[in-house]
């Protein structure tokens, strides 16, 4: 009796890796926008928290919960010295774009030095923050773009917009981080009428979005 052996021909291997290859290079792309678009989330949560807690440290050193009474509000200039800025850089880009339609924004919020009552900053870890504070409204917008002034220069992608809580209030305190709330004709929170605000190129809208979905990288799907 002969003893026959199985097994593949150099062929069978060569086309089994030529379709694996083949996998492999389609796949690539979406796999590679998955981890860009965790890494910016997870960016932009870290440098959440990191605001959060220089802003708390402000209130403490200061022995207020006034923001009147902060360097946030008297000379934000002084106080984003106060984060571990890069040596040089630019904190962000020249213009931004929707993401829903790659066209470019003309008004979108981009906080610089240069005017009153703003200051904007380069992080070591290339995130780029700012402060502008709105004072006939009592108001403070945190501006951030998590790629600072590289690509994309998106809003929503790596370019977003939060508040600063002036005063107490349920479930928060002064000092506090939050998103923008876009109400309805009932005072209801509207999913979509965020989602229409962050297509169009709102940026505190699509904060409230990420917000909302605890920091889901596909936040809008």
């Amino acid at each position: 009796m002969v003893n026959k052996k199985y097994g593949f021909t150099l062929g069978e291997v060569l086309l089994a890796m030529l379709i694996i290859g083949v996998i492999a290079v389609l796949s690539l792309p979406s796999l590679l926008k998955n981890v860009h678009e965790k890494s910016r989330m997870s960016l932009l949560k870290g440098t959440v928290a990191t605001i959060g807690n220089v802003i708390q440290s402000e209130f403490t050193k200061q022995r207020t919960t006034e923001i009147t009474s902060t360097d946030i509000y008297r000379d934000p200039k002084a106080f984003i010295q106060k984060f571990d800025g890069a040596k040089s850089g630019e904190p962000f880009g020249k213009t931004y774009k929707r993401h829903s339609d790659s066209k470019v924004i003309t008004d979108v919020l981009i906080p610089t030095d240069d005017a009153e009552n703003q200051a904007a900053l380069l992080l070591k870890n290339g995130v780029g923050i700012g402060i502008v504070n709105d004072k006939e409204n009592s108001k403070t917008s945190i501006v951030v773009d998590v790629t600072g002034a590289d690509k994309p220069n998106m809003v929503g992608v790596d370019y977003f917009i939060m508040k600063v809580e002036w005063y107490d209030g349920e479930g928060y305190r002064a000092g506090d981080i939050s998103g923008y709330v876009n109400g309805d004709a009932d005072g209801e929170e509207s999913g979509e009428g965020l989602k229409d605000l962050c297509n169009a190129g709102n940026g505190a809208a699509c904060f409230r979005m990420v917000e909302l979905s605890s920091y889901e990288p596909r936040y809008l799907d």
